[in-house]
């Protein structure tokens, strides 16, 4: 397990995303018709490739792909401090801030979980990190990391060092908002980064 931070979770946020600076607990109370909320980011490194975590083998949804993410908790100080924490847990890297939120129609996905039936509703947002250098996988959910460009999301392939290594995301909404974050990543990335 990733170690969990020795100081309190800091980032910024663009305001835009104020509506998520509540607690879970709250927006929940604003929205009965969910049991939850799911939280997922997209980090970019320098070349603007998108970095996507495989899910262990002995886990739901064994071996497929998916952005860094999971349940926002009660304990959370706001939704927006989910995405940072679950970020850090399963890639030990630190959100500096929360840019935008990116999914197709207004922003959010609606499922069923599996196990017990809980409608959660998710929200994605992208996010920029003190550094992309150094990933670390939490093994009990994640085995592997890899850096993809929206041609090699296109093609479930990348190639590295001569080697083909194909990938299969967990839904085929995880890559329409992979998709959807690549076209609003154009279209918002800032000057000189």
């Amino acid at each position: 397990m990733v170690p969990q931070p020795k100081t309190p979770i800091s980032f910024t946020a663009s305001p835009s995303l104020a509506p998520f600076a509540i607690t879970v607990e709250e927006y929940l109370t604003q929205h009965p018709e969910y049991d939850g909320l799911a939280g997922g980011a997209m980090v970019f490194d320098r070349e603007d490739r998108l970095l996507i975590v495989q899910r262990a083998a002995h886990d739901s949804m064994p071996n497929l792909w998916e952005i860094s993410g999971g349940a926002c908790d009660s304990t959370d100080e706001s939704i927006l401090h989910g995405i940072a924490r679950e970020v850090f847990e399963e890639t030990g890297l630190r959100v500096k801030e929360l840019r935008h939120l990116v999914g197709p129609g207004d922003g959010h996905v609606v499922f069923k979980t599996g196990r017990k039936g809980l409608i959660i509703c998710k929200f994605t947002f992208e996010v920029e990190v003190e550094s992309t250098e150094a990933v670390t996988m939490d093994p009990d959910e994640h085995q592997n990391y890899l850096w993809i460009t929206e041609e090699e999301c296109r093609e479930y392939q990348v190639e590295r060092e001569g080697k083909v290594a194909k990938f299969q995301f967990t839904t085929p909404e995880q890559q329409a908002t992979v998709l959807e974050g690549f076209r609003l990543r154009k279209e918002t990335k800032p000057v000189g980064r």
